[in-house]
């Protein structure tokens, strides 16, 4: 079961990413980043984030 920790935030991400806004949203379009809006919010697993640093690192 997936706890609420394990559920991020945009303003989560962009914190532990360092990273503004529009990239989030970039990330998001691109389909770099796994997420999904819930409500008027977009929520992001924290595993699609730590998918998306080793992804990064690879480069």
């Amino acid at each position: 079961m997936i706890t609420s920790k394990e559920i991020l935030t945009r303003e989560e991400v962009m914190e532990i990413l360092k990273i503004g806004r529009s990239t989030f949203y970039k990330l998001l379009q691109t389909g770099e980043l796994r997420g999904f809006k819930e409500g008027n919010r977009y929520k992001v697993p924290l595993k699609s984030i730590e998918e998306y640093v080793e992804m990064r690192m690879k480069v």
